[in-house]
């Protein structure tokens, strides 16, 4: 049986006791509305059959029901207009429960109780109130507030990975709403700011609250209100502003306050000075990327893994066989032609591999490949766009070493902030244009650009600014910001365009594993599993203390990726190195692994 197959059965039971609880808080829901109305079907349905059943004067044509039972019967037919009862001459009371009996029977019946039922059965019609049901089915689930394009990311890799979401948003009507209820997550609608609101969505049972909006602003007060429901609640918010951020994680703890751009940026400029990076992480004061290399047939990269690893300085983080299957790490461990791995190094380190994996160069001394990277000839990086995105890009350029040559392309009416602050770095060259435009572009270099990084908010205007340039330089690499994956895939196929990214699908992993596990760097998805990396104290009771290296991958698939340790920075140390009492480490392992680590701690 496969772990698909099985985890559908193990949810299947669970989807239904779900369904069960929510149809019946629904109907606590709707009993509360409509209790008067019920009350009211109730007293008229009890007073008419007793009257029946105890008063009524019955004759040999309309004998008196026999008990409540036939009472009650006779009590709806009564209401429908539907009863053979002879009426009750020279009887006030009688009289009067015959007439009103009809007239508030209908009025109840089939503006009221028939209503209730509908309601109660006919989920569609009123959306709204059964997410609310739904919701109230949730335990240790995360609440992101806002469905925008982060918000929706963030729920869908949580999905993915396994977790449960339950969503409130403003907008029914958003496009990203039918999405994520096609997942089967609820989408609470109202406004985060309101206690009623948040308490509808199970904030009392959350594992966290994830603000996702678009405004600085309004995620602080989301916050805030949040903790002011429940104080211990872990909330994780979206902002820009830097100073805002360290401000927020002093009153709301240590990596909880994360801009989209910062956490993008380091990608997009790692992959305007290479090629093929999946992610960049900061790893102290140095850049490290995540690429991904299908092994070529007898190429340098065939052998044993950790020879490899330690020849040419990287870690392989992900491996699957020709095959199709996973394979684990093991001191014994081999790569193979046809193996797809995901690798972790230093950018020239990623570039040595790929200029190593030529085929046949383990056997024939074929020289390398040549560096895909600037040259003397081609050195220059043109950032079209001084948006939140294009302005770290261009800011994360700059600290590079060695630094390209940088251009900006940009319309004019950006926030006089960027600008101002772009201008004060030396070097930088500011051209003003449409960068559809090939005039423009030949006018910031595009002659000698290594490459073009169309980085405005528009996913057309993306894609016109890559066109233009292909068609005058077919060479020229390209980076591209969208946000449909669909369009990703689709120029990676037709233009070969491998370096598309969204910054909203950048970003959400390192929230939604900040929500998860809290105290999170920076975090990633591969192949639908969440990798994350925490910068941690080792204290002697901490229980990765006296292991080594090669122990914490091989037993809990963890790389230690840095060490500090007294004056001494060890990036990537070898596997016979031993943590110690006193190391600031930072590792990177899948999420549960981390979880795992904490709970022990405690």
């Amino acid at each position: 049986m496969t772990k698909d197959i099985r985890a559908t059965r193990i949810r299947r039971p669970r989807q239904i006791g779900r369904l069960m609880r929510a149809n019946l808080y629904d109907f606590q829901l709707l009993i509360r509305e409509s209790w008067l109305v019920l009350l009211g079907f109730v007293v008229l349905a009890g007073i008419t059959s007793t009257y029946l059943a105890f008063f009524y004067p019955e004759t040999p044509d309309s004998p008196r029901p026999q008990g409540l039972p036939e009472a009650l019967y006779e009590t709806l037919t009564l209401m429908t207009l539907q009863s053979d009862k002879a009426f009750p001459r020279n009887d006030l009371l009688g009289e009067l429960i015959f007439f009103l009996t009809p007239l508030l029977g209908l009025a109840l019946i089939f503006q009221s109780v028939l209503n209730f039922g509908r309601l109660l059965l006919d989920k569609g019609s009123r959306r709204e109130a059964w997410q609310v049901a739904l919701a109230s089915t949730y335990r240790d689930h995360i609440i992101v507030c806002g469905l925008g394009r982060v918000g929706l990311r963030i729920v869908t890799q949580l999905h993915t990975a396994g977790y449960e979401t339950v969503v409130i948003e403003r907008d029914w009507n958003s496009e990203f709403v039918p999405r994520v209820l096609n997942l089967g997550t609820p989408v609470v609608l109202g406004d985060a700011r309101e206690a009623t609101v948040l308490q509808q969505a199970g904030i009392m049972r959350a594992r966290a609250v994830v603000v996702a909006i678009n405004d600085d602003l309004l995620n602080v007060e989301i916050a805030l209100n949040a903790r002011n429901v429940r104080p211990n609640v872990r909330v994780v918010l979206r902002v820009f502003n830097e100073e805002l951020d360290r401000n927020l994680e002093r009153a709301l703890g240590p990596n909880s306050a994360f801009s989209v751009s910062a956490i993008a940026a380091p990608t997009c400029a790692a992959a305007a000075v290479s090629r093929d990076i999946d992610y960049a992480l900061t790893i102290g004061k140095t850049q490290m990327g995540i690429a991904r290399v299908v092994v070529e047939r007898e190429s340098q990269l065939c052998g044993f893994v950790r020879a490899i690893e330690e020849d040419m300085h990287v870690r392989i983080l992900y491996q699957i066989s020709q095959e199709g299957r996973r394979m684990t790490y093991g001191a014994l461990s081999q790569l193979s032609a046809g193996d797809r791995i995901t690798l972790i190094g230093t950018l020239d380190r990623l570039e040595g591999v790929r200029q190593r994996n030529v085929p046949l160069s383990k056997v024939a001394f074929l020289k390398p490949e040549r560096p895909v990277r600037p040259t003397e000839r081609y050195h220059a990086v043109i950032v079209c766009g001084l948006g939140k995105i294009g302005f770290r890009v261009v800011n994360q350029l700059y600290n590079l070493s060695p630094r390209p040559r940088i251009v900006v392309v940009r319309l004019g009416n950006d926030r006089p902030e960027f600008v101002q602050q772009i201008k004060q770095l030396d070097g930088i060259v500011d051209v003003i244009g449409d960068a559809r435009s090939l005039e423009v572009l030949c006018r910031a270099g595009l002659d000698e650009a290594y490459s073009v990084a169309a980085l405005t908010s528009d996913d057309l205007q993306n894609l016109q600014i890559a066109l233009t340039a292909r068609r005058y330089r077919p060479d020229v690499h390209i980076v591209l910001r969208t946000f449909s994956d669909a369009l990703a895939d689709r120029l990676a196929e037709i233009l070969g365009i491998h370096t598309t990214y969204s910054t909203s699908a950048l970003a959400s992993p390192t929230i939604a594993a900040a929500a998860l596990t809290g105290n999170i760097c920076q975090a990633f998805f591969l192949d639908g599993q969440m990798f994350a990396i925490e910068e941690t104290y080792l204290a002697a009771e901490h229980p990765f203390t006296d292991a080594s290296v090669e122990h914490l991958r091989e037993r809990y698939g963890t790389i230690t990726l840095a060490l500090q340790r007294e004056e001494r920075s060890i990036l990537l140390p070898v596997p016979d190195v031993r943590l110690k009492a006193g190391d600031q480490a930072t590792l990177l392992a899948p999420i549960e692994v981390l979880q795992q680590v904490r709970e022990r701690r405690r």
